[in-house]
């Protein structure tokens, strides 16, 4: 019998996140977006949000048809929405600004989410006795997506602008007909490894006794699902805060325009460095107490961005966001070691909806009752970022309980 080689299906799934990463790129747009369309910031500033809770979404849906039909057809599904949203963009006309909420919005932040949770869950299978690095890959790619897409849609702009106006048709489709192609060629070669792969790590026969695979029900009724549903909503809550203001305030505490742009480019690299490092680590240290390390280290990058200046708001900025990195993959590692892989992708996908809340809560809190003020919107930051230190300690001794009856 021919030996399962991981290296194939991970690589490939890695490709796909790759594409379906730039969940976090319309601000690479939003400038362009208002001069070519005529539209205003605030309108086009609310297609990042829509973005992201269709993004939750997508995870939700996707989670299931994951664990009913396997990654490689969620990968295909979620290529193929993420693909036809950014290309449908290409066709939207000023007078009908409103449609970008549907297609790319919408239609690509679905397809994004349906691709991000089923890569996560088919690495962790691939990689069961290292979890935390399985999430820490499939997450980095993730986020990596923003630094090798920015310049290339920089330059595609470049491109096609005409008297200062950029021609969005050529943009998006040229980027809709990439991602389409690299996409559906990476997802074909997505699969699972076979029971005879498992067996062949030779995992320690106690870990393979001690997983319990719980349905979605199962799970809900677990104190423990809920604290992980809270931790991913307070934690999330600083770097939702920050990256609105990362470029206009980084000007406002010194940083030239070309700084504080740079910066904005170097949160894509924390991220992605926060989501590889950290998970990794977690294999070492275990998740509650990296997840610790990272509560720690949004509080600090909260405090310090309520005051410092120059380059010093710069490492600020870039603390948040290495923090913000190392949950998104942490919690997806966190939830399969609590619940099992089998229905990781619905379990997950509903601990997710957090993210989405989160994203409108924080900004929503900030804006109509602290009316956008910088040092309380980062003192409420945070304050927040230590909450998911007490739901750490309730699931740690969760998990030890557990351990200890079986």
């Amino acid at each position: 019998m021919k030996k399962e080689k991981p290296i194939v299906p991970i690589v490939a799934a890695l490709v796909v996140q790759l594409c379906v990463g730039i969940i976090y790129l319309w601000s690479v747009f939003k400038g362009n977006i208002v001069t070519s369309f005529g539209c205003s910031a605030s309108a086009a500033g609310m297609v990042s949000s829509y973005m992201m809770f269709a993004f939750v979404f997508g995870n939700l849906i996707g989670g299931f048809l994951n664990d009913k039909k396997g990654p490689k057809l969620t990968c295909f599904a979620g290529i193929v929405l993420f693909a036809l949203g950014v290309g449908l963009t290409s066709l939207v006309k000023s007078e009908s600004f409103g449609l970008i909420y549907v297609t790319y919005a919408v239609l690509g932040g679905l397809g994004s989410g349906f691709a991000y949770g089923a890569c996560i869950s088919c690495i962790q299978k691939w990689l069961p006795h290292r979890r935390g690095l399985a999430s820490g890959l499939a997450c980095g790619a993730f986020g990596f997506s923003t630094v090798v897409f920015t310049p290339v849609s920089n330059a595609l702009m470049n491109a096609f602008t005409e008297n200062g106006v950029v021609n969005f048709t050529p943009v998006f489709l040229i980027l809709a007909i990439v991602f389409a192609v690299v996409g559906l060629i990476a997802a074909f070669f997505i699969k699972l490894p076979s029971e005879n792969y498992i067996k062949s790590l030779n995992l320690p026969a106690k870990a393979v006794a001690n997983t319990i695979n719980f349905t979605l029900v199962q799970a809900m009724k677990k104190p423990a699902f809920w604290c992980l549903f809270f931790s991913i909503f307070f934690i999330n809550g600083t770097w939702n805060l920050a990256v609105p203001m990362i470029k206009d305030l980084g000007v406002t505490r010194g940083l030239s325009e070309a700084a504080a742009v740079l910066c904005v480019t170097c949160t894509g690299i924390a991220n992605a460095g926060g989501r590889i490092i950290m998970s990794t680590l977690s294999d070492k240290l275990g998740r509650t107490n990296t997840m610790y390390i990272l509560c720690g280290m949004t509080c600090l990058g909260a405090i310090l961005t309520t005051f410092i200046t120059g380059y010093g708001y710069f490492v600020a900025i870039l603390i948040i966001a290495f923090a913000f990195g190392g949950p998104s993959s942490l919690n997806a590692a966190l939830c399969t070691d609590l619940f099992g892989p089998k229905n990781s992708g619905t379990n997950y996908g509903v601990a997710m909806l957090a993210l989405g809340l989160s994203s409108i809560f924080f900004n929503w809190v900030s804006g109509t009752f602290l009316h956008g003020n910088v040092t309380s919107t980062f003192i409420m930051g945070a304050i927040t970022a230590v909450i998911p230190v007490f739901l750490m300690i309730y699931i740690n001794n969760y998990l030890k309980k557990r351990a200890t009856a079986e």
